[in-house]
């Protein structure tokens, strides 16, 4: 999925920033330039070689950088919800067995 928002972002702000340029100075050359902006917006690293230079650029910088979020960050929580749900079965499940566990030595050691 990241791959192809990657692709996507890249593609169109190419497109976007080459045939709006008309001075030919942009750093968009290539779609491969585009997807190398593209995975650094996505990712929200944000290097700062590479920026978009017309407005509609920053529109669509914009909308990848957000894009991105959703995309990358919700299933983030999502799954460190999960962990934490599972991590607090397991410490409560060596809970119940440390306190059997000591529950026999009791009666053992009462027993003899």
């Amino acid at each position: 999925m990241v791959f192809m928002v990657v692709l996507m972002f890249g593609s169109i702000m190419y497109t976007v920033e080459s045939t709006a340029s008309g001075n030919n100075t942009t750093n968009f050359t290539s779609i491969m330039s585009g997807c190398w902006w593209s995975v650094i917006t996505v990712t929200t690293v944000g290097y700062g070689d590479m920026s978009p230079d017309t407005a509609i650029g920053k529109v669509i910088g914009t909308l990848a950088l957000l894009t991105g979020l959703i995309v990358l960050a919700l299933p983030v929580t999502v799954i460190v919800a999960k962990f934490s749900d599972e991590y607090e079965k397991t410490r409560l499940r060596i809970e119940r067995e440390n306190m059997y566990r000591r529950e026999s030595i009791i009666k053992e050691v009462g027993v003899r």
